[in-house]
């Protein structure tokens, strides 16, 4: 695990070509879901959300949690957080896929996490080959929603 100040969260900056602003912005449209934890924003940029993994759509949870992604973030305008190495856009980490991880916040104010939602609602399990040490609160989140059997926890309850 990298330490604390290697994983230091920056705004996406005019990361491609499909996404660049002519204004230095993190606030961006998510111009299709592909499934319940992957994203893609302009032309070419795929992301993924840090520290969660979804069950995939060929399963009827997956299918679900796709479908409220959709509907949740697709088309929307969205701030976008990478997960970074070094403060630079060479030292995002990225999946086994090249692709980055991201947290995506929305809503009034963009201040909700949707990677936050998807734990609380059981529709994401803590990825702990990819998580931050900024983020191992999401242990308790996940915890919590299979507590509760909600969304993928319900069949264990």
């Amino acid at each position: 695990m990298m330490s604390k100040s290697g994983l230091i969260f920056v705004v996406i900056v005019l990361l491609t070509a499909g996404v660049a602003d002519p204004v230095l912005s993190n606030t961006r449209t998510i111009d299709e879901v592909l499934s319940g934890d992957l994203v893609r924003i302009g032309d070419s940029f795929i992301a993924r959300l840090t520290g969660i993994k979804v069950p995939p759509r060929n399963e009827i949870m997956g299918y679900k949690i796709y479908d409220f992604t959709k509907k949740e973030i697709e088309g929307k305008k969205i701030k976008l957080f990478t997960w970074t190495t070094d403060n630079t856009a060479a030292g995002i980490v990225r999946d086994g896929n090249d692709h980055a991880f991201v947290q995506i916040y929305y809503g009034k104010g963009m201040e909700t996490s949707f990677n936050e939602v998807l734990l609380k609602k059981g529709y994401a399990r803590v990825d702990k080959e990819f998580l931050p040490d900024d983020l191992k609160h999401y242990l308790e989140l996940e915890k919590e929603a299979r507590e509760e059997g909600l969304g993928i926890w319900a069949e264990e309850k």
